[in-house]
């Protein structure tokens, strides 16, 4: 409850969606939703742009899509361009 979402619904839908596939039980737990802690938020949510996918969402899509970046896209709302130009930003492996 205390993690903000800066994702909005796109992350928490794909952290969900992750945890349901990864947890090792019937019951997801707050161990399995591998959330940042947070003091490790590097933007203060009154600049971030809540229409914008997080580091997270972003992560999180990959993985769910087993790193197809239009399937990625697709969930995260975005096209493959605009997907490819997020994860330049936040540092992730392009290529």
């Amino acid at each position: 409850m205390a993690h903000p979402w800066p994702g909005n619904v796109r992350e928490l839908k794909n952290v969900i969606e992750r945890a349901a596939l990864l947890a090792p039980g019937r019951v997801i737990g707050e161990q399995d939703l591998a959330l940042p802690a947070l003091s490790t938020l590097a933007t203060p949510l009154a600049s971030r742009n809540l229409d914008e996918p997080s580091r997270e969402a972003v992560v999180a899509a990959l993985e769910s899509a087993s790193g197809v970046i239009s399937r990625a896209a697709q969930s995260l709302g975005l096209s493959r361009q605009a997907l490819y130009r997020r994860m330049e930003r936040y540092g992730l492996d392009v290529g």
